[in-house]
């Protein structure tokens, strides 16, 4: 007999949004002749798929299918192929979630492509169709689908969320679990697996332990789930129950750490040409911060080999920095992650993956100036935002530092680039 529980609409119940196929949608927003078509995008270097339109889908092309291997499920030149435009994606995303903040506020970003956020005590007659209008909205002002849910908590909203999206009876975009009953079916149609929060290891132990679905995990008393697992868990287990316990913050306070790292389009061997990668990556990782409103109290740079090359010498180490005064600026990023990249850099390697990142962050406004460091960051503040403004109106990177190698020879493998606009990329 199952553990009866209730989950009843609270003061403030949770809302998901998710942009379907997500950067696939982003480009047929810049290509309409996308539409209907099966369409794949490709991780950096074009190395495997990493979204995948319903059609290609359809095709039994599976996530994470390496590029080469599209011709076992149909013919390659019926699938149209794209290099990861981020970008782009980057964009779209902050219009959506620009949209849902203004409409209903209180956004919680989870992802590139989904976000939390509250509704209040309203009747779920009122709030459907409140939801399929915003649905509606960001198909319209933006131009890609997406699909909400919303329960009593996150986990039951992210549930939700998936029904909205695959169910094709659904067709407003948005499913809501409030009502007992309704949450009681479909926590037994749900496969422990597909509950957000639980892995792999975790889900093949659940399953030597008879649990299969959501509804038996549900089953199990919250004490013998902590003594057994960990207090995360259980956490998931009474949001199951529906009580919001999930500890999701909005992102400016959540984040811990930012990372902006690539894979190479082919293997350095000179410092010049690494050198240009890390002040490049560290621009965007300053751009970043000063998106999200934070600052940096350390930044650190990673250098690796290629692990699959065993004709080559393999190498990786990291080296971080604390900063005198934490900072988003351009300039003192770049500049510690260079004197990191120094005191890690090995003559005579080889090199196919680096990154910059920047961790201990802070919001922007919690800053305590050094009375002793002679660093005017009032003046960096007013360059930064000068800069970012003239990218912003001229299109990135208009103004930046300058590389120091002729060529950008450490850039990804992209043979497959979309078509671009910057018309409607800047004109928000």
């Amino acid at each position: 007999m199952a553990m009866r529980y209730r989950p009843q609409v609270r003061k403030q119940m949770k809302a998901l949004i998710d942009c379907n196929n997500f950067f696939v949608s982003c480009e047929r927003v810049m290509d309409p002749s996308l539409h209907g078509k099966p369409v794949v995008v490709l991780s950096g270097n074009d190395g495997c798929v990493i979204s995948r339109s319903n059609e290609a889908k359809a095709l039994g092309i599976p996530m994470g299918c390496p590029a080469f291997q599209i011709g076992s499920y149909t013919r390659p030149d019926s699938v149209v192929q794209l290099s990861a435009n981020h970008r782009l994606y980057c964009n779209i995303s902050d219009r959506v979630m620009r949209i849902v903040g203004m409409e209903e506020g209180n956004i919680e970003i989870y992802s590139v492509d989904e976000a939390f956020f509250s509704l209040p005590d309203d009747p779920v007659e009122t709030i459907h169709p409140r939801m399929a209008a915003l649905v509606r909205k960001i198909q319209q002002w933006v131009g890609i689908p997406v699909s909400i849910g919303f329960a009593p908590s996150r986990t039951l909203a992210k549930i939700a969320s998936h029904i909205a999206k695959k169910d094709r009876r659904i067709t407003d975009g948005v499913y809501w679990l409030v009502r007992r009953e309704a949450i009681d079916t479909i926590l037994r149609r749900t496969p422990i697996s597909d509950v957000w929060g639980i892995g792999r290891r975790t889900t093949s132990s659940l399953q030597e332990h008879g649990v299969a679905t959501a509804a038996d995990f549900v089953k199990m008393s919250p004490g013998l789930v902590r003594s057994f697992y960990n207090v995360t868990l259980e956490r998931t287990h009474r949001e199951l129950r529906g009580e919001d316990c999930a500890t999701v913050s909005p992102v400016t306070d959540s984040r811990k750490s930012l990372t902006h790292s690539r894979t190479f389009g082919q293997v350095v061997t000179d410092f010049e040409t690494v050198h240009d990668a890390i002040v490049s990556f560290a621009q965007h990782l300053a751009k970043r911060m000063r998106d999200e409103q934070v600052v940096a109290t350390e930044v650190g740079v990673f250098v690796r080999g290629d692990s699959h090359r065993t004709d080559l010498p393999f190498y990786q180490n990291a080296c971080s920095i604390v900063l005198p005064t934490p900072s988003d600026s351009t300039h003192l990023v770049v500049e510690h992650a260079v004197r990191a990249l120094g005191c890690i850099y090995k003559p005579g390697m080889v090199y196919r993956k680096a990154g910059v990142w920047a961790c201990s962050l802070l919001p922007t406004s919690d800053v305590q100036l050094n009375l002793f460091d002679p660093i005017d960051y009032s003046k960096q503040r007013r360059l930064m935002a000068s800069v970012d403004a003239i990218n912003k109106h001229y299109g990135a990177p208009a103004v930046q530092l300058a590389p120091t190698a002729d060529t950008r020879t450490w850039s990804p493998h992209q043979a497959h680039p979309g078509r671009q606009s910057k018309t409607l990329l800047f004109m928000m």
